[in-house]
């Protein structure tokens, strides 16, 4: 599975008043590495030095992604049938649920810890490996213990148990890289945090496929991605060391602010992933009511759930380009709300979502309207099956990814208990809108649409819940205008890319190209993209004037 990673207000105030609160020059106040404050003279270079941030992770995340579909288009073929695809899919969902909490409630703690107190910054990483040892080891026991509850209760398949039981040294090893990362992350090294994880995109994908490639099947493809989980561990204690001994912050501190991060990931990651798994349990049930056998329900549920996953990979794409935005948002408006900065956070979060829905609308809009050519790319021809839930899943998965934006703003907030009551919404209606669509569509055609269905509406549930109170916290959100004329892009985008012919891989790339060029020539036509738009992403690859600016 995917698993996870912002605008030029992001890490700078403005500074306009002088002695005694008199006004004073225009200037902006920069937070640098070192937790100091840095005078820039003007928004240029701000806008330029807070976008290295958003480049460095968000390159990171652009090559997990490309790696990650190299997986997508070597391993199906490798592993020969879809519902070995989907017995590969089916184990990663579910252990993908554990590791994307681990990790982001393990980086946003320790990042948040870090980031309030910079010169306390090693000792606060040695207690945090030291959490995470116990966290790791805990969680690693458990998921080796269960592993046949789960497979056989839940999934209602025996041949998933190894596949969980191998996962399990992915988990222990990720619950410590998540706390090294969290510290170069809350002392904003972005290109080091951005570094490691693009490191350990190439170990995942050599892994994963090498276990395949030597004829080990499943079990062999699992067994690379837990090898690259252990030796990215080993390197980041190297680069990032295991800090220093030292008073320690209360164990509370930790677990106040962590424990409704695990809840609130542990929903969010529900949402994301909890379909297969509905979905699994869901048609062996349907199947075995037909009368057919057990092994031959098993086998249509995992080649349905082969097709799905295929979809859900494209799908994911728009969400997995924005994961990068809320690494960044969160430790700045977690700084931002602790100074009583109100101003700063409201900025922050209305140019972060600005951002993320034209980034979002211009990708899935021409995804969603060649969705049969996309599937085309990665896959033979028989996951064409899966086309029609890529278009609606798509869509889904944009609204999604506003929707972690929103509860990224909240959390760093200080308020990780509302984002997660918001998520448990959601993923509560994701879970009755795939159990019930899907029986609803019973096996056929339109199976996999029902489950993409029901899966895209708990998510725009959760995006309107988000909306509303980010809103009333922050008094800011997306502009009624700029979602109108979005809309109407991503209409006309989606209209070009679908009446493009796509019956091949490149005409596939052919029509999504049309489709985003249009997307940007109707925002420019509508006045929504302007020519400040451009100057942002000037300055943000730094082809402007170029002044002194805090390095990481």
């Amino acid at each position: 599975m995917l698993t996870a990673r912002p605008g030029p207000v992001i890490a700078w105030r403005a500074d306009t008043r002088g002695p005694r609160g008199q006004p004073g020059a225009s200037a902006l106040t920069a937070i640098a590495p070192d937790g100091t404050r840095a005078a820039v003279a003007d928004a240029a270079d701000t806008t330029r030095t807070a976008g290295q941030g958003l480049l460095y992770i968000a390159g990171a995340k652009i090559w997990f992604i490309v790696s990650a579909y190299a997986i997508y288009f070597v391993l199906p073929r490798l592993l020969g049938t879809p519902e070995a695809f989907g017995l590969y899919s089916t184990a990663m969902s579910t252990v993908s649920i554990l590791n994307n909490v681990l990790i982001a409630a393990t980086v946003q703690t320790v990042s948040k810890l870090v980031s309030e107190d910079h010169d306390r910054a090693a000792v606060t990483l040695r207690q945090g490996l030291k959490i995470q040892l116990v966290v790791g080891t805990t969680v690693a026991g458990l998921l080796l213990l269960l592993a046949p509850y789960i497979a056989e209760g839940f999934l209602k398949d025996p041949a998933v148990t190894p596949l969980l039981r191998v996962c399990a040294a992915v988990v222990f090893s990720y619950s410590i890289y998540a706390a090294l990362v969290g510290s170069l992350n809350g002392r904003h090294l972005f290109s080091r945090q951005a570094g490691l994880d693009a490191t350990f995109s190439a170990l995942r994908t050599t892994g994963i496929l090498g276990g395949a490639a030597l004829g080990l099947g499943v079990i062999g493809a699992i067994g690379g991605f837990a090898s690259a989980a252990v030796l990215i561990l080993g390197a980041a204690l190297v680069v990032v060391g295991v800090g220093k001994a030292g008073e320690q912050l209360p164990l509370q501190r930790w677990t106040s602010f962590m424990r409704p991060i695990w809840i609130y990931q542990a929903f969010l990651n529900g949402i994301l992933l909890i379909d297969v798994l509905v979905m699994k349990g869901t048609i062996t049930d349907m199947a075995a009511e037909t009368g057919v056998s057990t092994e031959e329900a098993i086998r249509i549920a995992n080649e349905n759930v082969g097709y799905y996953s295929a979809a859900q990979k494209f799908a994911f794409v728009p969400y997995q380009l924005m994961v990068s935005l809320t690494f960044i948002i969160f430790p700045m408006v977690s700084k931002a709300t602790s100074e009583g900065d109100s101003a700063r956070a409201r900025e922050t979060i209305r140019g972060a979502l600005r951002f993320a829905l034209l980034v979002l609308v211009s990708i899935a809009a021409p995804m969603a309207g060649a969705a049969d050519g996309v599937m085309l790319i990665a896959y033979p021809a028989e996951y064409l099956a899966g086309a029609g839930a890529l278009s609606v899943l798509v869509l889904g998965a944009a609204a999604f990814a506003l929707f972690v934006v929103s509860a990224t703003a909240l959390s760093g907030a200080g308020r990780p208990g509302t984002a997660a009551a918001i998520a448990a919404i959601g993923l509560t209606a994701v879970v009755i809108g795939n159990r019930v669509l899907v029986k609803l569509a019973g096996l056929g055609e339109e199976t996999l649409m029902a489950a993409a269905t029901g899966t895209s509406s708990g998510m725009a549930l959760a995006l309107l819940c988000a909306g509303y109170l980010v809103y009333r916290r922050f008094g800011a959100f997306l502009a009624p205008l700029t979602v109108l004329r979005v809309a109407m892009a991503g209409a006309v985008a989606w209209l070009a890319a679908s009446n493009i012919p796509h019956d091949s891989r490149i005409m596939a790339i052919v029509a999504l190209a049309g489709g985003f060029f249009t997307f940007i020539v109707i925002l420019v036509l509508l006045r929504e993209a302007t020519g400040k738009d451009l100057q942002m992403v000037t300055n943000i690859l730094g082809r402007g004037k170029k002044k002194s600016a805090p390095k990481d």
